[in-house]
């Protein structure tokens, strides 16, 4: 009779944990089915009730916390599990991507160079390592992971996008051409890679190229404040000046109608056209907005002045210049050959290039000028009957 007592207990004790299992593997499922629903509450709250503190729960709970933004509890969760599971890839690899998201790039990189190590063939693990390197500011280490990753993914696209952005940082923009070029033969209408070889085009200083991904761009629907100043410039600078100005307008219109520098280009491109007033409007308006910083406008202020044969206007505006910066030669020889045109009074003018050769000397491109003009000033002077 005892020994059937010992049986029975065994059963009824097998049956216990049969049924506590099937217990526990129901909520499981419960806090997976409320997990496909969004009920990321209702799964924090079943994964919790469980007894069960195998790593396996603690991962499904870190994942509803990631999902509500709990970082810091997702995180804590991870770890717990990692303690009883250390070797599962896929939870390393969610704490990784979580330690990224709140700026812990050192641990990180610790966990993605574990699993670069254990798994060299995965182009993810590589590039989440990468962005744990730009994090901590070492964009070269990271690019060399970026082209890693692209040897073991050719069609990895984030990777060559951080990889061209990072190029275009670094100047080396014939590269960072080749790789987005790459990328659009595949999707012409990539806005990101349009915008970034548009970006690496102007920096590159090749404006024909610039205008083209650009106005791709506007096809696209990507009207941006940084698309459309930029495909302004790039027509300023391609010597295309109403196409400048209209994008110009646009910019100031949609975006930004305090963009002193931009009315300062479109000044400029208006006096290609010998627009004189458009261009002195815009300019005036470059001059209200940029005080105290204002002696390059006052410079092309008296440049159109200059250009309408108005004397007195230029004499003027270099005076402003020259208040403003007084310490630049050009700006100081400017003055000299302002007074020049404007004054008759050849004491007055000789004045003006004393004041420059006082100042800066003879021994440069615009002394030699100044002293030759003084010199003849002199002359004049001498022979004078006045005299």
């Amino acid at each position: 009779m005892p020994k059937m007592k010992q049986k029975n207990h065994k059963i009824l004790f097998a049956v216990l944990i049969f049924t506590s299992n099937l217990i526990a593997y129901a909520q499981i499922q419960v806090g997976d089915s409320l997990m496909e629903v969004g009920d990321y509450k209702g799964a924090i709250e079943m994964y919790s009730s469980l007894e069960d503190s195998s790593g396996h729960v603690r991962f499904k709970m870190a994942r509803a916390y990631t999902a509500t933004g709990n970082t810091g509890k997702a995180i804590k969760a991870y770890q717990q599990g990692l303690k009883v599971e250390a070797t599962g890839a896929r939870p390393r690899y969610e704490l990784g991507r979580l330690y990224l998201s709140n700026n812990q790039p050192i641990q990180a990189l610790l966990i993605f160079r574990k699993l670069r190590e254990e798994f060299p063939e995965n182009a993810t693990y590589a590039f989440y390592y990468g962005q744990g390197l730009e994090k901590i500011k070492a964009e070269d280490q990271a690019m060399d992971v970026y082209e890693n990753v692209l040897a073991l993914d050719p069609d990895y696209r984030n990777a060559r996008m951080e990889l061209v952005v990072l190029l275009i940082k670094k100047r080396e923009t014939a590269q960072a051409i080749k790789l987005a070029k790459e990328e659009l033969q595949k999707n012409p209408e990539d806005i990101k890679f349009n915008s970034l070889i548009a970006q690496a085009y102007f920096q590159a200083k090749i404006y024909s190229k610039t205008i083209e991904h650009l106005e791709k761009l506007f096809e696209l629907g990507n009207d941006t404040d940084y698309n459309r100043r930029t495909l302004g410039m790039a027509y300023f600078e391609d010597t295309q000046w109403e196409k400048a100005i209209e994008n110009f307008d646009v910019f100031l219109k949609q975006y930004d109608d305090k963009d002193a520098a931009l009315y300062f280009a479109k000044s400029r491109a208006h006096l290609k056209l010998r627009e004189y007033d458009k261009s002195q409007d815009a300019i005036e308006y470059a001059i209200m907005l940029r005080r105290p910083v204002l002696h390059l406008e006052y410079l092309q202020l008296s440049a159109i002045m200059a250009a309408q044969e108005d004397y007195k206007g230029t004499f003027d505006a270099m005076k402003l210049a020259y208040e403003e910066n007084g310490e630049d030669p050009i700006i100081a020889y400017q003055l000299a050959v302002a007074a020049d045109r404007y004054f008759e009074d050849k004491k007055t003018i000789l004045t003006y290039y004393e004041r420059y050769l006082n100042k800066f000397g003879s021994d440069n491109t615009y002394g030699d000028y100044a002293s030759a003009r003084a010199s003849d000033l002199k002359k004049e002077l001498f022979m004078s009957p006045d005299n």
